[in-house]
Parts: structure tokens; C-alpha cells; sequence
């Protein structure tokens, strides 16, 4: 009866990593496409401060 359950265990332990694996990669994705929706909702909230001016009275 141990042994059933060990191995059970072994299967069960493999099957969750490969969920966690999967779970880890959605969230990932969702990152991004959470970044990527936002540059279209509000396209020049990004500003780039590479040595140009930039005035904020406008």
C-alpha cells in the first residue's frame, strides 16, 4: 500500500509542476498583454527622456 502511494505521489508531484509550469506562463503572457493594452489606451503616457527637450506646459 506505501508503495502505491509513493508512486502516486511521484505522478501527482509531476502533474502539478507541469500546472505550476503552465500557470507561470499565462501570467506571464497576461503581463504583457496588460503592457501592451495600455500603450494603445494611452499611447503618450510613455515619454522618452533620451537628451531632447521636453516642455510640460502644453
Amino acid at each position: 500500500m506505501g508503495k502505491k502511494i509513493v508512486e502516486m505521489n511521484k505522478t501527482i508531484d509531476q502533474k502539478l509542476i507541469f500546472i505550476r509550469h503552465r500557470i507561470m506562463e499565462d501570467l506571464r503572457l497576461l503581463k504583457a498583454k496588460k503592457k501592451h493594452n495600455n500603450s494603445y489606451v494611452n499611447p503618450y503616457e510613455m515619454k522618452s527622456f533620451d537628451g531632447m527637450f521636453y516642455d510640460k506646459k502644453n
